[in-house]
């Protein structure tokens, strides 16, 4: 599966030892016995390396919806690459309210583009501290809940007419866990920040 051979990472001889796949699944979360175990279920064939086709076996096993996620990805990455192809092409030779609307879809795409990343990157960290806090002991239900919100990244999407109200893409984009809102607020404070420096140094002559 072409999704699967993207995310996978690649070695010279087709092979990872242990100590590349440490370096490459280590997340700060799982300890070195945990990537260990995982490493063994991989490696199907005992061979003490996991290959390209023990990967895909078994994250194909395990990919449940972000399968198409992923696929969904990789068809935006080839209409991005089309659609800028086109626009090297068509640009110069378009009128001056014809290259105002291209520059406008550029901004409006990056600002979703980034509207997800920022959303996705604190469901990232979210799952992680989950997984932190659970390790040191039990939690409390509530503790353990997600939260979804996000109404920034919402009013950007909806306005997308391909993406109802009830996509699950929005769920995702809205996420945020309960017990640590910091992190994520931070986040967005720091990328207002970057952006109004970004926007005072485009003013400079």
């Amino acid at each position: 599966m072409t999704v699967l051979l993207n995310i996978t990472p690649r070695a010279d001889d087709g092979k990872l030892s242990f100590d590349e796949f440490k370096a490459y699944f280590s997340d700060g979360v799982l300890t070195a016995e945990e990537l260990k175990e995982l490493f063994h279920t991989i490696d199907t064939h005992n061979t003490d390396n996991v290959d390209t086709d023990e990967l895909c076996e078994y994250f194909s096993q395990h990919l449940g919806e972000y399968e198409n996620v992923l696929a969904a990805l990789e068809d935006l990455n080839m209409s991005i690459l089309k659609a800028m192809d086109k626009t090297k092409k068509d640009y110069q030779g378009s009128t001056h309210l014809e290259q105002f609307v291209t520059r406008f879809l550029l901004k409006e795409t990056t600002n979703q583009l980034h509207s997800l990343q920022s959303s996705l990157e604190c469901a990232m960290e979210t799952t992680a501290e989950q997984t932190r806090q659970e390790k040191q002991g039990p939690l409390k239900p509530e503790v353990l809940s997600i939260q979804w919100s996000g109404r920034r990244s919402n009013r950007r999407l909806q306005r997308n007419s391909s993406l109802s109200p009830n996509n699950p893409l929005l769920s995702l984009v809205n996420s945020v866990q309960r017990n640590n809102p910091n992190t994520c607020s931070a986040r967005k404070e720091c990328r207002v920040q970057q952006d109004a420096v970004e926007r005072q140094e485009a003013q400079k002559p």
